[in-house]
C-alpha cells in the first residue's frame, strides 16, 4: 500500500519544472523574466571566473544560473531573492549546501562593503539604474550581468551619439565595460519585449577619486544635451545657486565650447573638478 504524503510543507518542484507551476507564477510587476536558454547560462557562469572566489549572484530566482556557477566551485556564494517564494525555493534546493547562503532580500538594501570579488545575475529591467549605481559604490573584481541590450549599447556609447548620455559618463568613469553576447527574448520565459546583452564589469582603479559631485554635475547639464557647454551651465545655474552673469564667469574658466552630449566622459571629470560644489549637494538616484 503507498504511503500518505506527510501534510507537512509540499515538496518544491524542481529546477526544470518550476516555471510551469503555478505555485510559482512570475510576477510581471517584477520583472521576472527568467533566462532559461542553458548554453547562456554556461556562458555567464564560465565568463566569471568564480573558483575559489567569493561570489554574489543578484535575484536568483529557481537557481538556474546558481546551480552553474557551483559547479565552478566558489568559495562561498550567496543567493539574495526578494521573492519569498523562491528564497524559500532556493533554501529547499540548495541551502544546505556549506559554501552556500540564501539571503532574501532587496540587494539594493545590502551594505555596500558586503564582501564579494565576482557578483552575477540576470538584472530585471526596471531596476538595472538603481543596481548599476549600487556596484558604482561596491569593492568587487569583476561582474558579469545580463542586462537589456539598450541600456549595455547606452554604457559603452560614445561622446557625440545619440545614445550618448549620463549612463555611459557614468559606467565609463568606473568601470572597463565589455558586451560578452548579445541574448534574444526568446532565451527567458516568459519572452520579454526587448533583447539582452551579457556585458562584464571590472571597477576601474581611480574611480574611488572621483569628484563627489560628478553625477550631479553631470545629470544638470546632460537636461540640456543640445546646448553648448556654457548655454547648459547658464540653464543649469540654479544647481549652484548662480545668478546668470556668473554662470557665463564659471563656463570661461572650463574653456569648453562643445555641445554637452559632444563632451567625453574625463572633460566631465574635469568640469566637476573645476566647478565649486553645487548648493543642491543630494545624489541622483538613477542614471537612466
Amino acid at each position: 500500500m503507498a504511503k500518505k504524503q506527510s501534510r507537512g510543507r509540499a515538496a518544491r518542484p524542481s529546477f526544470p519544472s518550476s516555471l510551469a507551476s503555478p505555485r510559482f507564477k512570475l510576477q510581471k510587476s517584477r520583472s521576472q523574466h527568467f533566462l532559461t536558454d542553458a548554453s547562456v547560462l554556461e556562458g555567464e557562469a564560465e565568463a566569471l571566473d568564480v573558483r575559489g572566489e567569493p561570489v554574489i549572484e543578484i535575484g536568483a530566482g529557481d537557481g538556474r544560473l546558481s546551480e552553474r556557477l557551483l559547479a565552478r566551485e566558489p568559495s562561498s556564494l550567496t543567493l539574495v531573492e526578494l521573492d519569498k517564494k523562491w528564497a524559500d525555493f532556493l533554501q529547499d534546493k540548495l541551502g544546505g549546501k556549506k559554501n552556500v547562503v540564501v539571503v532574501q532580500e532587496d540587494f539594493l538594501q545590502l551594505p555596500d562593503d558586503f564582501p564579494a570579488s565576482r557578483i552575477a545575475g540576470n538584472i530585471p529591467y526596471q531596476i538595472t539604474s538603481p543596481i548599476l549605481l549600487k556596484l558604482g559604490r561596491m569593492k568587487f573584481e569583476k561582474a558579469v550581468l545580463c542586462v537589456q541590450k539598450e541600456v549595455a549599447e547606452r554604457m559603452i556609447a560614445k561622446a557625440g551619439a545619440s545614445t550618448y548620455g549620463r549612463l555611459s559618463v557614468y559606467a565609463q568613469l568606473r568601470f572597463d565595460i565589455q558586451i560578452l553576447a548579445e541574448v534574444p527574448r526568446s532565451s527567458f520565459t516568459p519572452p520579454p519585449k526587448v533583447d539582452s546583452s551579457i556585458i562584464c564589469l571590472m571597477p576601474k582603479s581611480g574611480a574611488a577619486k572621483l569628484p563627489q559631485s560628478l553625477d550631479l554635475v553631470t545629470a544638470a547639464l546632460f537636461s540640456h544635451r543640445l546646448q553648448t557647454l556654457p548655454q547648459a551651465l547658464v540653464h543649469a545655474r540654479r544647481l549652484w545657486a548662480w545668478d546668470k552673469e556668473e554662470a557665463r564667469a564659471q563656463a570661461a574658466k572650463l574653456k569648453m565650447d562643445e555641445r554637452v552630449f559632444q563632451l567625453a566622459p574625463a572633460q566631465f571629470m574635469e568640469i566637476a573638478r573645476i566647478l565649486p560644489p553645487p548648493a543642491a549637494a543630494r545624489p541622483p538616484k538613477n542614471i537612466g
